[in-house]
């Protein structure tokens, strides 16, 4: 078939969206008979008739109901490919690595407040246990759980957990009672990935008479906090990770003792990176994020 000019196309578009050829002459600053003509000639080509003229507008045919919802389609494809090119949207991506405890129950919560701040950039947050190899990895900033000595990188702390005991209220309700430290030892204790946040934790608390080898490993943090969650036990955590269940009172803190971690939380990234203003910037956010959250870090005076 031959090819139609789009003047025609077009004509015939817009014709078919007013029903009125005076308004689609209106809409393309041309005359009438212009329209008109444009869109008999798109009849000709075609050899079907397109509209049925009547007294008060025009009502589309069956070929031209078909019609106008391919031209339709196609005049909205070409106007977003032109404003793609006359706009070009240029955007920025920058990823953060950091464990998935972090990122799913104080990170998350905050992405908001980065799109705010950044508009032109888009985040990614890649979730591992790894250490994140800048020469390697396609990540710009890294939140690690650890001594703080890394070598090569900038390093700001962020966090200096303090460990809480914390369930949820139904446990409470149920019992056995939880009224001090030794009644520990007739729930189960929840762990993460291993005994050794509970066996440190009892023995800065003093507890005697409760064996930390014992309960469920539950294989990381979110896990460990879901199982607590549903009643399934005692946990230990840090406010930065149970603050918005313990706000929401989906858990409570047991005792007032907390116990502070042997690690911190820091943002890492390469130092020559620091010249570029969306990462200086993405980690001064940080900073200013964990300044207004449970655990923040508190400067050496």
């Amino acid at each position: 078939m031959k090819r139609i000019p789009v003047g025609p196309l077009r004509a015939f578009d817009v014709a078919a969206r007013n029903l009125n050829l005076s308004a689609a002459a209106q809409e393309m600053n041309v005359t009438h008979a212009a329209v008109s003509r444009q869109v008999k000639q798109l009849e000709e080509r075609l050899g079907v008739k397109l509209f049925e003229r009547l007294p008060r507008g025009l009502k589309l045919t069956a070929h031209g109901a078909l019609l106008a919802e391919g031209t339709r389609e196609a005049f909205d494809r070409l106007a977003s490919a032109i404003e793609d090119v006359s706009i070009p949207a240029v955007r920025r991506k920058l990823t953060i690595s950091t464990f998935a405890s972090l990122s799913a129950r104080w990170l998350m919560p905050r992405v908001q407040s980065f799109s705010l701040l950044f508009p032109e950039a888009d985040l990614q947050v890649v979730t591992t246990t790894r250490l994140v190899d800048f020469a390697r990895d396609d990540v710009d900033i890294g939140i690690r759980f650890g001594g703080g000595q890394y070598p090569g990188l900038h390093v700001v702390p962020l966090f200096r957990p303090r460990e809480i005991v914390v369930c949820s209220p139904s446990l409470l309700a149920r019992g056995p009672r939880l009224e001090a430290l030794s009644d520990l030892k007739h729930h189960a204790l929840l762990h993460d990935d291993s005994y050794h946040a509970w066996e440190r934790w009892l023995k800065a608390a003093g507890v005697k008479g409760v064996n930390a080898r014992r309960g469920v490993i539950c294989g990381d943090r979110n896990s460990m906090l879901q199982a607590a969650l549903e009643g399934q036990g005692v946990a230990l955590a840090s406010s930065v990770f149970a603050a918005g269940d313990l706000a929401a009172g989906r858990l409570v803190q047991v005792f007032t003792d907390a116990i502070e971690s042997p690690f911190a939380i820091y943002a890492v990234c390469l130092p020559r990176r620091l010249n570029d203003p969306l990462i200086s910037g993405a980690m001064n956010w940080l900073v200013r994020e964990a300044t207004t959250s449970p655990d923040a870090h508190v400067p050496e005076p």
